[in-house]
């Protein structure tokens, strides 16, 4: 008989041992059990009395002396039942802790020119057709070319991506950026320049950013998280358009 499956029903060795004994000999006493299961008195002593709780033995009265026999198999299905309760009540934990988990950030820290180019080809990887990102573009100049893949724009404009785009006076009109997206603002100059060379892009579940100055670049991974950032956007566009 293959015990590794009793030991899963949370039966210690000496417990199997004793209850396969007596399963085959029943009505028998503590010293003949010690005998044949090689398992010492003391260690018998205090292993019965549970076992006898937990309904495995019964004890019997031969003789004026204490014998022991091995109840139906069928207490077993008890265990296992008890197990799944058990487990279902730590299965919950298990999952209340993940939950949590998942509403931790995931934080890419992304450096060099090839990297940042990995976040404009991830925006166009995660976006469906027709899906809608925000964009933050804060930047004094229009030499920045380099950070586009290849296909970006090609992917960009087969999957009919929209686009609503904060930005400064500057870039909206060197850059003809309405042929490329639903709709833009500008910050005017009266608030701030907006050049800090700084992008921000808001895109399903992720927030990315790019810092021209340094070439370094974050891609933060969270709904929660992108959502605030969305709500934002939303806010000051509005502001900004009327």
């Amino acid at each position: 008989m293959n015990t590794k499956i009793l030991e899963n029903l949370w039966l210690s060795k000496n417990e199997i041992s004793i209850y396969l004994f007596l399963l085959n000999n029943w009505n028998t006493n503590i010293s003949e059990i010690s005998k044949k299961t090689w398992i010492n008195r003391p260690s018998i002593y205090s292993t019965i009395p549970h076992m006898i709780e937990s309904g495995l033995l019964i004890e019997v009265l031969k003789w004026k002396r204490k014998h022991y026999s091995a109840q139906n198999p069928k207490i077993l299905k008890t265990y296992l039942e008890k197990i799944e309760q058990d487990f279902d009540f730590v299965y919950t934990e298990l999952w209340d802790t993940y939950k949590k988990r998942k509403k931790r950030p995931i934080l890419q820290s992304l450096e060099w020119k090839k990297w940042i180019k990995y976040i404009f080809a991830d925006i166009v990887k995660t976006l469906k057709k027709w899906d809608v990102y925000h964009r933050y573009s804060s930047r004094k100049s229009i030499d920045k070319r380099w950070y586009l893949p290849e296909n970006y724009k090609k992917i960009r404009d087969e999957k009919l991506l929209e686009r609503f785009v904060i930005t400064n006076d500057f870039l909206d009109k060197n850059l003809n950026l309405q042929k490329i997206r639903k709709e833009s603002v500008i910050i005017p100059k009266k608030y701030d320049l907006f050049e800090d060379d700084i992008l921000k892009i808001i895109y399903k579940n992720k927030v990315a950013i790019i810092d021209y100055n340094t070439d370094q670049g974050f891609i933060i991974e969270n709904p929660i998280f992108a959502n605030f950032e969305r709500k934002l956007f939303k806010l000051l566009f509005q502001f900004l358009k009327k």
